[in-house]
């Protein structure tokens, strides 16, 4: 499954950005939605995603913090369930651990029995800066694996100083899907910069230096695959469409047997 992640494309609505997948072939979309999107706003996109045969990959975006509310990552949850999500996308800038494991823990016992699953995404910039840390803060918080997952991007393993290698080292079920781009092997100094990067930097599957056939061989075979190439060039340059069916083009030149 290759899905249009909604950072791809993120100067078009929910709406475009399922017409844009839809349009060029991909399988699936992710959307990003405000936490008080109402219902019938909700509804309609399901109807949308349905009936261009879209799955819903993933819902964005739940910032856990200090000046966040667990009621927005709960409201967020209940409009991700309502849309078929597979995932709802979760970050945190708590600088205290056990305040992300505590609300982590909140949003995973809401989502239990449902059929969205919380996938923690790991930045350098954030407080979860490495794929070992996110998988310890699912296990400290006590989250199944059938209800919470670890999300890899490719660009962010690089940063955080780690390889295929240690995602290989992973229990397969800890890893829900996966993020696709390209960059340079060697990333800028700064957090500041590394998130500027990850932004608005980012090139197409096959234009950089990351070792993504080595990503793909070391994860669970079958993961779903997001698209996530945010880039100020390339919506500089194509309309999302256009910039939706490059990108598919270059990612599936890069995965095997997807040409």
């Amino acid at each position: 499954m290759i899905s249009l992640a909604a950072g791809t494309v993120l100067d078009a609505g929910p709406e475009a950005t399922l017409d844009a997948a839809a349009a060029t072939g991909y399988d699936a979309a992710g959307l990003r939605l405000d936490a008080d999107t109402g219902p019938t706003v909700v509804a309609a996109l399901r109807r949308r995603a349905d009936d261009h045969g879209l799955t819903l990959l993933d819902l964005e975006v739940v910032r856990l913090g200090p000046d966040r509310d667990i009621g927005e990552a709960l409201r967020l949850l209940d409009l991700a369930v309502v849309l078929g999500a597979r995932f709802l996308l979760t970050v945190s800038s708590h600088p205290d651990p056990a305040a992300t494991r505590a609300e982590l823990a909140t949003l995973v016992g809401a989502a239990r029995g449902g059929p969205t699953r919380i996938a923690l995404e790991f930045m350098r910039f954030t407080r979860i800066p490495t794929l070992a840390a996110a998988v310890a803060t699912l296990d400290d918080s006590g989250a199944g694996p059938d209800v919470a997952a670890v999300l890899v991007d490719a660009l962010h393993l690089r940063r955080s100083g780690e390889s295929p290698a240690d995602v290989a080292a992973v229990a397969p079920e800890r890893i829900g899907y996966w993020q696709i781009c390209d960059g340079p092997a060697a990333g800028p100094a700064d957090l500041d910069a590394v998130a500027d990067e990850a932004r608005h930097h980012r090139l197409a599957p096959g234009e950089g230096d990351l070792a993504l056939h080595d990503l793909l061989a070391a994860l669970p075979a079958g993961l779903p695959v997001s698209v996530e190439v945010q880039s100020d060039r390339l919506t500089a340059d194509l309309d999302p469409t256009s910039r939706a069916r490059h990108l598919l083009k270059a990612t599936r030149a890069v995965l095997p047997g997807q040409e």
